[in-house]
C-alpha cells in the first residue's frame, strides 16, 4: 500500500511539474490545493493510472479549486466579475485533452464524474 501511495504521490508531483511548464502556474498557490491533493490520493492510491490520466484528473482538481475560490469571492462580494471564458477555460481543455491522450480514459472517467459533475454545478452558479 505504501508504494501505490509512493507511486500517487510522484504522479500528483509530475502533474504539478506538468501544469506549471504549460501554463505557468503553481498548484502551491491555490488556496483549495491540500484538499484537491488528499483527493487525488485518495483516487489515484488504490489503482493504476497512466500519467495522462494523472494529468487530468489534477488539472481537473485544480480547475475545481480555482472555481470554488471563484466562487467564494462572488458571494463575498457580488460585483465581482467572474471572467467570461470559463466554459473553454485552458486548464480545462487541457484536462480534456490530457485525458483523450490517456489509454485508461474509462477509469479516469469513473474517478472523474464526482469532480465533473461539481465543476458543472459551480460553472452554472457563476455563469
Amino acid at each position: 500500500m505504501m508504494n501505490q501511495m509512493t507511486e500517487a504521490q510522484a504522479q500528483w508531483d509530475t502533474a504539478c511539474k506538468t501544469l506549471n511548464e504549460e501554463f505557468q502556474l503553481s498548484a502551491d498557490e491555490l488556496p483549495t490545493i491540500d484538499t484537491a491533493k488528499a483527493l487525488f490520493l485518495q483516487l489515484v492510491g488504490r489503482r493504476e493510472l497512466t500519467q495522462e490520466a494523472a494529468n487530468a484528473l489534477m488539472y481537473s482538481l485544480y480547475f475545481s479549486g480555482y472555481l470554488s475560490v471563484l466562487h467564494a469571492f462572488k458571494q463575498q462580494s457580488p460585483d465581482f466579475e467572474v471572467p467570461d471564458y470559463l466554459h473553454t477555460h485552458p486548464v480545462l481543455e487541457a484536462s480534456n485533452r490530457w485525458a483523450q491522450q490517456a489509454t485508461d480514459i474509462h477509469l479516469l472517467s469513473q474517478l472523474a464524474q464526482p469532480i465533473i459533475h461539481d465543476t458543472q454545478a459551480m460553472l452554472d452558479q457563476l455563469n
